[in-house]
């Protein structure tokens, strides 16, 4: 009766584990999730990348609070520095991310390499850190900073500088199905004598709070696809210039408005 026992313990334990092991495999199994949509136009930090409808979609593969993405979107025509400048530029952004929670703090690092088909001189790298809060009104704050910047065909006139900062405080909601958010951000240039030097007072590149963007989106549901509307302010608040424009990465910036909708799977 012992020796019974003990082999019905020993294939008990033997059963359990196997239901452990294939928990854990299920557990470790990587999802996959993605999108796609039209822009009114693509807006980036405030500068137009493209002033008409753009196509934008993105690629997951998440597994256990990291997350490998690839995002693209149909954005300029090449300037002279180009490879071929009558083509238009595609960007692909690749983003490694881990993200988790403590109690209701969540966090997230990764890093963002940009890159630009037909335009390879203005790749360049971001790192970033971000904290934010569970609660009715969700506080967070996110700070980007360029690891490797661009030379743009191997001048000095590169638009991203290694040491550029930029930190995003926003806030976010839901009301009635609606998602709200608001974000102000803070930027910090890294110093060149260059290309970034005041030139009769024209300070394209003057620090500080820079930019406001509000958002309002909703989701539904449509034939098992989820459909996501939503509607972006994007309002330049840095210093004037001299000229009396406002300047964001050297571009001048207006206040601009994008429309979208994305098609989720």
């Amino acid at each position: 009766m012992k020796g019974t026992n003990k082999y019905m313990a020993m294939l008990m334990l033997s059963v359990s584990l196997m239901g452990v092991e294939s928990t854990s495999a299920r557990a470790e199994m990587p999802t996959v999730s993605g999108d796609i949509g039209v822009a009114s136009q693509y807006v980036w930090r405030g500068v137009v990348q493209k002033g008409q409808p753009a196509v934008q979609g993105d690629l997951n593969l998440a597994l256990e609070g990291f997350t490998a993405s690839a995002w693209f979107s149909n954005s300029y025509v090449a300037a002279s520095y180009a490879k071929n400048p009558t083509k238009e530029v595609t960007e692909f952004d690749f983003t490694a991310d881990y993200s988790g929670s403590v109690g209701d703090f969540g966090y997230s690092l990764g890093g963002i390499y940009y890159t630009y088909l037909y335009d390879p001189n203005s790749n360049f790298v971001e790192g970033y850190a971000g904290v934010s809060y569970d609660a009715v009104v969700s506080p967070s704050i996110t700070a980007y900073y360029t690891a490797k910047g661009t030379s743009n065909a191997g001048t000095s006139a590169g638009f991203y500088k290694t040491g550029d900062l930029w930190v995003d405080f926003g806030l976010s909601t839901s009301v009635a199905g609606f998602d709200l958010s608001g974000t102000a951000s803070y930027v910090k240039w890294k110093g060149d004598a260059i290309s970034r030097a005041v030139v009769g007072g024209l300070d394209t590149h003057k620090n500080g709070i820079s930019l406001v963007q509000l958002g309002i989106s909703k989701e539904v549901e449509a034939g098992g696809v989820k459909v996501t509307p939503s509607l972006t302010a994007s309002i330049p608040v840095i210093g004037k210039s001299s000229d009396g424009f406002r300047y964001i990465y050297g571009a001048r910036v207006y206040n601009e408005f994008v429309a979208s909708v994305s098609f989720s799977y």
